[in-house]
């Protein structure tokens, strides 16, 4: 299976509610850092925890419009991640907007000789997120 195709598979799996499937493009050991919050999340565990926040802020979430570019041992996709927050945001004060929202997504990883992803990158706009939310307002 091609790099990109495991990738594919893990994003599917997550549209479908499947965390455990969905982790093992992560090598046990393996990073991944979600740049926008700032948090690193240091073994498979840990990401699935990660996985489960955005799963707990919006039980219908789904990966939409996925493209991917492979580049040797790296994965770029880029995509849509769209819902309906009916559950609060994980390490944050807000609670259910029962608003739909469309994140944009950029994701890089890189894959080990086993082909698993050893590292991840994950950046968001997550102002952005919030604004469609209601959670924040622009200034006047």
């Amino acid at each position: 299976m091609s790099n990109i195709e495991t990738l594919r598979k893990a994003h599917q799996a997550f549209s479908a509610g499947n965390l455990d499937e969905a982790t093992k493009v992560l090598a046990p050991d393996g990073t991944m850092t979600d740049h926008g919050r700032g948090q690193v999340y240091r073994s498979r565990a840990e990401f699935r925890q990660m996985l489960a926040g955005f799963v707990a802020m919006a039980a219908n979430i789904k990966i939409v419009d996925a493209h991917y570019i492979e580049a040797g041992d790296w994965v770029t996709a880029r995509f849509r991640a769209v819902g309906i927050q009916d559950g609060p945001m994980s390490g944050t004060p807000f609670g259910p907007s029962h608003k739909p929202f469309s994140l944009d997504v950029c994701e890089v990883w890189r894959f080990g000789p086993g082909g698993l992803a050893i590292e991840g990158h994950n950046y968001s706009d997550g102002l952005g997120l919030l604004l469609q939310l209601g959670h924040l307002t622009l200034p006047a």
